[in-house]
């Protein structure tokens, strides 16, 4: 395939996509060995499409293995890193995005000894799935002070009192949008009310899977030759519909823009993002980006640009 990246000095892409690809591979549908996620992740940010690179996704159990790893591939930053879970941008470390699982206080142990051990790679966030208020008031009571995390939520009605916690505490919200099964991808109303509902409570978010294309239509769920088929989102339906919850538009709108699958609908005219007939500057969304949609996690990181339409 050819590759339609868009460019890094194109204010409008940059502003949707600087740094919004958390890059999954070790996860579904890809899947991939550590070993090779670590290195492809080195790759793209050596490349000249790694200013849309985002932060490593590795669960915490596995944060030891990855040290090893690091060590044993001689990768070295270009100056010394701060600790902690908010570590630096900027810096020439590797960047991470812990997952959290059930065995919650194991895992922040993993996290502590991964920062305060090796100084090539830091754990930045930390992201835990909750299902319940009484659960993400479980993990928050656990989590040590001033550490960054984003709390999965369900989207629908069943998310607004984990919404409430995580409000409350100061955390940020993950949605999921996919997966490799059709019954994966939430309902377009539940996750329209997702968006009101963090825009509402002024919570920050960030999505998960099924994002691998810029515009929602029909694509394998998997790569496996027989792989079944569904209707996807793409990663601008929610960029977009994520702009138009935090500019206090109603959900018939944002609902719209969740569906969206003509790519005519959407171009670039002087640096502006023009969805039919409305008009976003690019210092709209690149703030929109800073407070709002901080991005998604995908297990491929070059399909989502392989195929900008804009």
């Amino acid at each position: 395939m050819v590759s339609n990246a868009p460019f890094p000095d194109e204010p409008v892409s940059r502003a949707l996509l600087g740094g919004a690809i958390d890059y999954a591979g070790l996860f579904p549908p890809a899947s991939l060995p550590l070993s090779d996620v670590l290195t492809r992740y080195l790759d793209y940010r050596a490349s000249e499409d790694g200013w849309a690179l985002g932060r490593l996704v590795v669960p915490a159990e596995r944060l030891e293995e990855l040290a090893a790893m690091v060590r044993a591939e001689g990768v070295k930053p270009s100056r010394q890193i701060a600790m902690g879970p908010q570590g630096p941008r900027g810096s020439n470390h590797v960047p991470i995005a812990a997952l959290i699982g059930a065995d919650t206080r194991d895992d922040i142990q993993a996290v502590d000894r991964f920062n305060r051990e090796q100084r090539v790679a830091c754990v930045q966030t930390i992201e835990v799935k909750t299902g319940s208020a009484s659960e993400a008031l479980a993990v928050v009571d656990e989590l040590p002070a001033g550490w960054v995390g984003y709390l999965e939520v369900p989207a629908g009605a069943a998310g607004d009192p984990v919404l409430d916690v995580v409000a409350a505490r100061g955390f940020r919200a993950k949605v999921r949008t996919g997966g490799t099964q059709p019954d994966a991808f939430p309902d377009p109303d539940a996750l329209t009310r997702f968006l009101l509902a963090v825009e509402e409570r002024g919570v920050p978010f960030k999505a998960t899977a099924g994002l691998h294309h810029p515009l929602r239509g029909s694509f394998p769920l998997t790569y496996s030759e027989d792989a079944p088929t569904g209707t996807m989102y793409g990663y601008l339906n929610l960029a977009l519909a994520a702009l138009l919850a935090w500019s206090g538009r109603a959900a018939p709108a944002i609902r719209s823009a969740l569906l969206e699958s003509d790519r005519s609908a959407l171009r670039i005219e002087d640096a502006s993002l023009v969805w039919k007939d409305e008009t976003f500057p690019w210092e709209i969304l690149h703030t929109m980006r800073l407070e709002f949609f901080h991005g998604f996690g995908s297990c491929s990181f070059r399909e989502p640009l392989d195929e900008w339409p804009l």
